[in-house]
């Protein structure tokens, strides 16, 4: 009997396709690319590369990387090569008074997916936000890093093995889950700087890193048309795991295995990675989650495994004075409209459906 059962677990095994490992590269010099956040055809993120930029992944798989532009895996291959993508800084509004703050507006897009039980769920999300960064140091305004909210639009296709598809135009309950606010600025120095390049990487392309108590902590990319900068802030966490306390405010446990931010500069000629000079930064999220919020938003009675990918694209960048960078702080902002600036990535084809069936929706 027993002969029997390791046969007919061999047969099984055998009999399951094999989903074979694909290494994305940069296609000029061949350079690994961890940390790309991988998309499955329905487009629900489902993989990030790992530190030799490898994936596996169910076919076709689109890939997206801070700084290159989409690729799309079609079939089976060792290696996927992106191109990397052209950047250059949208217009700025500069004012004669002191420059003491920067209001930098964004156009945000999220991309959340997630699984539990019989049930997938995938949010797309786009917003317009700001942010107040001090561009020196002040005595009386600190500035905010994160995001405060202009103007939002999203959609939610859940599919069920019991029930067909279904499309949510803006869902109630999505604000429910303050994901938004992993999608934070750098913060300077306590000095008032920001992060300087070391003088022997300028001008040049060059690679190179920033070691961690247990793993990479900074990873650096040096071109003459863009300065990229991967943070991994599990890399000081013995189990590459954290659990945010504020989640539990929200009656969730959310155990975070991986976080990575990517920053893409404008190489400045100071070397101060500012951001002003900012062209585009992303971050990538992989979690476990679990708690009453998940049932009542989505049904669920297990765990829910969640993946996110944030991509953050400055519009318009104007000087304030503190005086005035406080006052704005107090106002309720105008709501514009969604700008899509001309350097996003494109989407990929299930999004744009999704965004077309939302749009009848409404």
């Amino acid at each position: 009997m027993v002969k029997i059962l390791l046969l007919s677990a061999l047969l099984y095994v055998l009999s399951v396709p094999c989903r074979a490992r694909t290494v994305v590269v940069d296609a000029v010099d061949a350079t690994p690319l961890p940390a790309a956040s991988v998309f499955d055809a329905t487009g629900r993120m489902v993989a990030l590369t790992d530190a030799d930029g490898a994936f596996s992944a169910a076919l076709p798989a689109t890939v997206r990387c801070m700084g290159y532009e989409p690729a799309t895996l079609a079939v089976d291959a060792d290696t996927l090569r992106m191109s990397p993508a052209s950047y250059e800084l949208q217009g700025m509004t500069v004012n004669l008074a002191e420059r003491d703050v920067l209001r930098l507006v964004c156009y945000v897009r999220e991309f959340m997916g997630m699984a539990a039980d019989s049930t997938t769920s995938v949010l797309y999300a786009e917003y317009m936000v700001d942010y107040m960064l001090p561009v020196r140091k002040l005595k009386k305004f600190k500035g905010r890093f994160s995001p405060r909210v202009l103007a939002k639009r999203s959609v939610m296709r859940m599919s069920r093995t019991d029930a067909a598809d279904s499309i949510a135009a803006d869902p109630e309950g999505a604000d429910e889950l303050p994901w938004l606010q992993l999608a934070s600025m750098p913060a300077p120095s306590p000095d008032g700087t920001y992060e300087m390049l070391p003088d022997s990487v300028r001008g040049r392309a060059c690679s190179y890193s920033v070691p961690g108590k247990y793993g990479t902590l900074r990873e650096y990319r040096v071109t003459p048309a863009l300065v990229t900068v991967n943070v991994d802030p599990l890399a000081d966490s013995e189990e590459h795991r954290i659990s945010p306390w504020f989640f539990k405010l929200f009656g969730l446990t959310i155990d975070i295995a991986e976080l990575t931010s990517s920053t893409g500069y404008v190489p400045p000629e100071s070397g101060e990675l500012r951001p002003e000079d900012m062209v585009m930064r992303t971050f990538s999220m992989e979690a476990l989650a679990r708690g009453k919020l998940l049932k009542k938003l989505l049904g669920c009675k297990s765990d829910m495994k969640m993946k996110a990918f944030f991509e953050i694209y400055p519009v318009d960048r104007e000087y304030l004075t503190a005086t005035e960078a406080r006052a704005a702080e107090k106002e309720n902002p105008a709501t514009p409209a969604l700008e899509v600036p001309d350097n996003a990535a494109p989407l990929d084809e299930a999004t744009l459906n999704m965004l077309e069936a939302a749009r009848k929706l409404r």
